[in-house]
C-alpha cells in the first residue's frame, strides 16, 4: 500500500482536533460555531457594502477613451 504524506498529515491533524475539543461532538459544536461566525462576518460586510455613500450619483466614474497611437 502506497502511503501520502499529505493524507497522513490531514489525519494526523484530524485526530488533535478531535481530542482538543473534547471527541468528535465537540469537535463538531466547534466547526458549527465558527460557520456561525463566518456567516455573522459575512453578512456585516455586507450590510456594510450595501451602506456606503455612492460616488458622484451611484454611478462609477466613466474614463474617456484614449487615442491610439
Amino acid at each position: 500500500m502506497i502511503t501520502d504524506s499529505n493524507v497522513e498529515e490531514v489525519r494526523r491533524v484530524r485526530e488533535e482536533l478531535i481530542k482538543r475539543h473534547g471527541g468528535l461532538d465537540g469537535y463538531m459544536k466547534h466547526l458549527q460555531a465558527m460557520d456561525r461566525e463566518r456567516i455573522r462576518t459575512a453578512k456585516k460586510k455586507r450590510t456594510c457594502r450595501a451602506t456606503a455613500p455612492a460616488a458622484k450619483g451611484g454611478r462609477p466614474e466613466r474614463r474617456k477613451p484614449t487615442a491610439k497611437v
